[in-house]
């Protein structure tokens, strides 16, 4: 009988799954997030409780019943596209992780199994769901024994979920391009408010619009124009031009950072998320043959009109 998982055991899972590379890494993006994961009210309750509405939310989106071991996992992709982002900005071993599960969640399951953090995945589980462990002051122990037989071997804890043995697969590079067209700042700036509306218009997007409506003039007020003109600084290396793939890896973080692909945005801001994301790992000869960066490019040209 297939393994099912509440909403409790997942979270219990999830907590950790995280916490687990956290002590095989010290990672400072696992670690700030693991702050507001892993602390618990007296009462049982987590303290930070946009991260327990986050995660209901999460969980619920992928069913509204008990998960399967995948289903919980997809769910964690989601959580993990909230807070720890595929952006350069994220330390390496969270950015590692985030890619990791989003790629395993497009796997077979047979390649899924040969993925050393689906394996560490579903360790987590089997550990939570064990009935000798239960929660005990800040995270579940086992109520007796030992997580390992072996105490000198390698991420051996007492009573506690053992540390990750392997780290998550280095992320690859984004493939990058030469000889493209060149975009100044406010002209990136106006590409990405057409983008937007190019697909506000197409799905009839609220979030879009109303996202559109605060912020698509260009001004000192705007802290949506002041957090891109930062970002083009750095990017261009304070160079006036930019080429137009860099700033499309602009948008890319932006959506990372603005629209991730969870259940907390509309069904179409996550396709287009997600459909960026994909688009920028791609081959440039590749990523041109694209709707998302067809779409870009076009943006683009209405901004240097």
């Amino acid at each position: 009988m297939e393994k099912r998982l509440n909403e409790r055991e997942s979270y219990f899972s999830m907590s950790e799954f995280l916490d687990s590379y956290y002590w095989a890494s010290k990672d400072d993006s696992l670690g700030s997030l693991l702050g507001s994961v892993t602390l618990w009210s007296g009462d049982g309750e987590l303290f930070d409780q946009a991260i327990a509405d986050d995660w209901h939310t999460f969980f619920s989106d992928v069913s509204d019943e008990d998960h399967t071991v995948f289903e919980s996992f997809q769910a964690v992709k989601q959580f993990v596209n909230e807070y720890l982002e595929d952006i350069a900005a994220t330390t390496s071993v969270s950015r590692n992780l985030t890619y990791n599960i989003r790629m395993i969640c497009e796997m077979t399951e047979a390649q899924r199994h040969q993925e050393p953090v689906w394996q560490n995945w579903v360790a987590a589980v089997n550990w939570i769901t064990n009935p000798n462990v239960a929660p005990r002051k800040e995270s579940p122990f086992l109520k007796a024994g030992q997580s390992l037989p072996n105490p000198k071997k390698k991420g051996f804890r007492k009573n506690q979920f053992p540390v990750a043995q392997v780290l998550p697969a280095p992320r690859p590079e984004i493939p990058l391009a030469s000889n493209l067209e060149k975009i100044d700042l406010d002209q990136s700036f106006h590409a990405l408010m057409n983008f937007l509306n190019h697909y506000q218009v197409t799905d009839d997007n609220s979030e879009l619009k109303d996202y559109l409506q605060k912020n698509s003039v260009i001004s000192e007020d705007n802290q949506e124009y002041l957090y891109w003109k930062g970002k083009f600084s750095r990017v261009s290396h304070k160079e006036e031009l930019l080429d137009i793939l860099k700033a499309f890896l602009m948008v890319r973080d932006y959506f990372e950072m603005d629209f991730p692909d969870n259940a907390l945005h509309t069904h179409s801001v996550r396709k287009l998320s997600y459909e960026i994301w994909k688009a920028s790992d791609l081959p440039h000869n590749q990523r041109v043959q694209t709707e998302v960066w067809q779409n870009w490019l076009v943006a683009v040209h209405q901004a240097m009109q």
